[in-house]
């Protein structure tokens, strides 16, 4: 039996104009009514995170940077995992052999960028610095940004200490420390909510939720989902335009229970 649902944020609750229906809302409301429990999982910062999530939804955990944050309903912070500003030199170093120079530091709920990130990232508030002089002692995430698409070799070539991942049609790289990703932070969670693994589903639609989506009890796919996420999923469901979260949730899991 379904106890829990894992949701990532962009591509799948939100739509394009990163509005939640109010069809969804209810949606998830019932079935948070029926002593279950709803995660939200993002690749976002915080302070994106929480200004996302409905605010009837607010009172349940977000897991944001990809796993290396967890904030409560009062944005207190329940589990972080950083890199230390040695990692992120070495890291520079190395995305320099490959000619990237854009690079962004997500340090304390901050955006810091050596570049103008509004190309990738809108009327974001980014602070332009150069990157190698900056004073900081941890970062929960670098992040590369490219016009072209990010070669998986790069990848390969990352200290071993992170580990990246390409998302946003390859134009952008995340990089983290090498234990964190969406999957080890719910599985983290849950155990200490009493919930089997197998008892929980998770909706995505890149290339960071393909290890929640493959582990989870249930792995679902949005219709508007990159081609390799939807072949490890085990049901690919509407589009988030369409409401994909809200349909697979009154049909699979509501109807069922009342039946």
């Amino acid at each position: 039996m379904i106890k829990a649902i894992v949701l990532d944020l962009d591509g799948t609750l939100l739509k394009e104009d990163k509005t939640v229906s109010q069809e969804t809302i209810n949606a998830l409301l019932k079935f948070k009514s029926q002593s279950n429990k709803i995660l939200f999982a993002t690749a976002r910062p915080p302070r994106d995170a929480y200004k996302y999530v409905p605010k009837e939804l607010r009172d349940n955990p977000i897991i944001c940077y990809n796993g290396a944050c967890v904030i409560n309903s009062q944005k207190q912070i329940l589990y972080r995992k950083e890199m230390t500003q040695k990692d992120i030199l070495e890291i520079l170093k190395e995305i320099k052999k490959f000619g990237y120079n854009q690079l962004c530091l997500e340090i304390d709920d901050a955006l810091y960028s050596n570049f103008d990130t509004s190309e990738f990232f809108g009327n974001a508030l980014t602070q332009i610095v150069d990157l190698e002089k900056l004073e900081f002692e941890t970062a929960y995430k670098a992040i590369i940004c490219s016009e072209n698409p990010i070669p998986k070799d790069l990848l390969e070539e990352l200290p071993h200490f992170v580990k990246g991942v390409v998302t946003d049609n390859g134009t952008i790289c995340q990089i983290m420390n090498s234990e964190v990703s969406k999957w080890n932070t719910i599985k983290s969670l849950t155990e200490k909510l009493g919930i089997d693994t197998k008892n929980i589903i998770a909706f995505g639609d890149d290339y960071n939720d393909i290890d929640m989506i493959k582990n989870a009890g249930i792995g679902i796919a949005m219709g508007n989902a990159e081609e390799n996420v939807k072949k490890v999923a085990n049901f690919v469901t509407d589009t988030n335009m369409n409401d994909g979260v809200a349909k697979y949730i009154k049909q699979k899991i509501l109807e069922e229970v009342e039946r």
